[in-house]
Formats: structure tokens, C-alpha cells, sequence
């Protein structure tokens, strides 16, 4: 397939290689959808490995002296029925029979997400592009070593009021309720915190949303009461909503 481009080549031996680390194989079309952005000139390189998941796995890369996070959602997907069932009811588009076309609405719709986060002023990895089920966005971190994880910071005041900021912004702003937050969906750096994962997210007029917002604000403040803050859970969704201008 790249046989004509010896570049290209040794960047699809290293993917194999990053391949064996994660215990995930490419299937052909998720390689044609990375070689689009070697092509189209989004990208020169990989350069490591940095996170695994269920649905997807996430590399850095690099263009010139610039890199940039770029996320793969796997085509063999183990909960590829649960993904289905969420698609029915959330999305409309359960009639989807096919991975492939699945995890491509999946990457489609984190690139949408973060753009409208991004839009709102959310701290979010701005997105770049999409192509399949490969989205390339914003990279966090530096040239040896991504962000850390909030769950891996004692987080300061300024940090918290950023956080269930950007849960307003969202909200108010981007319309959506991003449906999985936790100290593990922020990364921390250079005293930010970068919401991330944001595929799932749903509108917020959706009839569920109320209930995944209260989840999304349950999780994060149990979180963040680990560390002597004493936010309510009540003040802090009026806060989010905009009924009311202040959470403390």
C-alpha cells in the first residue's frame, strides 16, 4: 500500500511495532485513513504511543517541530453491542450494523464535540481533522511525555473554579453535557485542566441530560472534596445551568 513511499513505509513499521505494545492490530482501511494525513500533509510522523482504551488508542505525532495527539478508534471494538445500543437511544443511528461505519460516526462525533467545546471556550484539545475513524487534534504535554492525569494533581483553587467553569461553558454555551466526567477525562498541564473524551456527549435538551449532568457533577465534586473543598451539589448544578452567578 505504501510501497512507493519508503516515508510512509517506516511509519507503518512503527505503528506495528506501537501496535505490539497495545495488543491491537489495524485492520487496512484504518491504515488508509492514517496515510490520508501523511498524504494531504496533516502529518510527518509518529512518535509514541500514549494511552490505550476500550474503543480507541491515542499516539503522538508530529509535523516539522509541531506535534499533535492522534486518536484511532478500534474497528474491533470488544463492546461494540453497548456502543450500538448507546448510538440507538442517543444518537438515533442504532440501524448501524457495521463497526466500521459505528466507530467512524464515533470519531466524527468527537471531532464535532471538541469543536464546539473549543467554540465555547471550553479548555479542550482544539480539533484538527477527521478522516474515518483517526481524528488528530491538539496535543497535550511535552515532546517527551504527555499531560498527567487530574486524578495525579492535588487540584488548586483556580483549578477547580476552571473546571466547573468549563462544565458551564459547555453547557450553556456548547449545548452539551459531556455524560463521562471524572478525575480521569482532564488532563493536567501548565495549570490547566483539558477536558477530554468527549465523543459521548450529548445535548442539553435532551431528555437525559439533566441526569448525566448530575453524574458528571457528582463524580468531579466527590473528586474534588478529596481535597478540603466543600462544593454542593446543588448550588454547583444551578451554577452550571445558569440559574444562579456564583458556585461557593
Amino acid at each position: 500500500m505504501f510501497s512507493s513511499d519508503d516515508k510512509i513505509k517506516k511509519e507503518e513499521e512503527k505503528l506495528k511495532e506501537s501496535q505490539k505494545v497495545f495488543g491491537y492490530v489495524f485492520d487496512n482501511t484504518t491504515l488508509l485513513n492514517i496515510y490520508k494525513f501523511f498524504h494531504n500533509g496533516y502529518l510527518e510522523r509518529f512518535e509514541f504511543p500514549i494511552a490505550s482504551g476500550k474503543e480507541s488508542i491515542v499516539f503522538a505525532a508530529s509535523k516539522g517541530n509541531k506535534f499533535f495527539a492522534v486518536k484511532i478508534y478500534k474497528v474491533t471494538a470488544s463492546n461494540f453491542k453497548n456502543i450500538r445500543e448507546y448510538a440507538a437511544s442517543r444518537w438515533g443511528i442504532g440501524k448501524i450494523s457495521s463497526k466500521r461505519k459505528l466507530m467512524n460516526e464515533w470519531a466524527f462525533r468527537e471531532f464535532e464535540n471538541l469543536k464546539n467545546a473549543y467554540e465555547a471556550g471550553v479548555t479542550v484539545p482544539r480539533p484538527i481533522k477527521v478522516y474515518g475513524n483517526v481524528v488528530q487534534m491538539q496535543y497535550i504535554g511535552t515532546k517527551t511525555r504527555p499531560a498527567i492525569q487530574l486524578k495525579d494533581i492535588e487540584p488548586s483553587q483556580q483549578i477547580v473554579e476552571q473546571i466547573i467553569g468549563d462544565i458551564r461553558k459547555l453547557y450553556l454555551k456548547g449545548k452539551l453535557v459531556h455524560g463521562d466526567i471524572s478525575e480521569y477525562n482532564f488532563l493536567y498541564y501548565r495549570g490547566k485542566a483539558y477536558m477530554i473524551d468527549i465523543a459521548q456527549a450529548i445535548s442539553n435538551d435532551d431528555p437525559y441530560s439533566l441526569i448525566l449532568l448530575k453524574r458528571d457533577l457528582n463524580n468531579i465534586i466527590r473528586f474534588l472534596n478529596k481535597f478540603g473543598y466543600s462544593l454542593n451539589i446543588d448550588s454547583v448544578i444551578k451554577y452550571v445551568k445558569g440559574e444562579i452567578d456564583a458556585f461557593r
